[in-house]
């Protein structure tokens, strides 16, 4: 991953402390998938120092500062990740959050193939939906080599077969209908332009018709792009409609530059998507993984993870 600013601009427009949380779940990790991070930090002494590398706005690392205080065990918490994170920044309206997050140091900029710490200073180093999209054997030798003796590696990983996964690759075939396949948002602009010179000059019935030109090319692009979307997917072509529609139906001077900045958010969702597709691990992908794992001398364990029953991903785990 070269540049990250479909990354910086997801964590410091998204008020969710992690990527793939929505209401309840924008406020850091709950339910099962909690319980399992402080079984990890159970097993920490006090003054532990834990690092969660790709922490994103810092959802594991705001679950071990939990953790911590409620134990009475006061960790030392670093949170990295290669994209222009600002948790603080992210969350200032949240005076609650943002206590929380004062006493967590936040590293942006910083790939997890070079890490900023001292060899053998932390007790556990946390990854979740991150550490795959680094370059897995040198980003894995920087979270051995800062680990103490008998310090824990644990990443939650995607899976290629996941709900997660499976989803994000309907949205990625979708996207790329919207926005690589077709012409819709040229034809998109073309309405709009339309409707503006309309505007202009009601007195012109040649551009009342060209206008509803326009939209009839609009709506038979879009019917075509429905039908090469299965039902289950659905979800994915409304939203993209939904941000059109609301343009052409509450029409204003500003809907070009608005249609605009839709477009480029959409790429960028788009180039995250694509990202984690790369990123997930298959079954046979985790095969290999495992083999280089045994090559490289490291005692480990590779295994799938179910949250709530589902399969959410390939757990990795290491003890130095």
């Amino acid at each position: 991953m070269n540049s990250t600013l479909h990354w910086d601009s997801y964590w410091q427009g998204s008020i969710s402390l992690n990527s793939f949380g929505e209401g309840e779940a924008a406020q850091g990790y709950t339910g099962e998938l909690l319980t399992f991070w402080n079984s990890c930090f159970m097993q920490l002494p006090k003054n532990a120092t834990v690092v969660d590398v790709g922490t994103g706005n810092g959802a594991i690392a705001v679950a071990a500062r939990k953790y911590s205080d409620n134990q009475q065990l006061n960790y030392t918490i670093h949170g990295t990740d290669a994209a222009k994170i600002s948790p603080l920044q992210v969350f200032a309206a949240n005076p609650q959050l943002t206590a929380i997050l004062k006493t967590i140091e936040f590293y942006p900029e910083c790939r997890t193939e070079k890490l900023p710490f001292a060899d053998a200073t932390a007790d556990l180093v946390t990854s979740q939906f991150a550490f795959e999209y680094a370059e897995r054997e040198t980003a894995l030798a920087e979270c051995i080599r800062i680990l103490k003796p008998a310090g824990y590696f644990t990443a939650i990983m995607h899976h290629a077969d996941s709900e997660i996964a499976r989803d994000s690759a309907a949205g990625l075939a979708v996207l790329t209908a919207f926005l690589k396949d077709t012409s819709f948002f040229q034809h998109a602009r073309t309405l709009l332009t339309s409707m503006a010179e309309q505007a202009r000059r009601p007195d012109k019935p040649a551009l009342a018709q060209q206008t509803q030109r326009a939209n009839q090319t609009l709506l038979s692009l879009s019917q075509q792009i429905k039908l090469q979307v299965p039902a289950e997917s659905l979800h994915w072509y409304n939203d993209v409609m939904a941000r059109v529609a609301k343009l052409i139906l509450h029409f204003s001077a500003a809907g070009l530059v608005q249609l605009d900045a839709e477009q480029q958010g959409l790429s960028l969702f788009w180039q995250r998507l694509s990202d984690q597709k790369q990123a997930s691990l298959s079954a046979a992908g985790a095969e290999q993984f495992r083999q280089s794992l045994t090559a490289a001398g490291y005692a480990f364990e590779l295994t799938e993870i179910k949250i709530e029953n589902q399969l959410f991903g390939w757990l990795l785990q290491i003890q130095k």
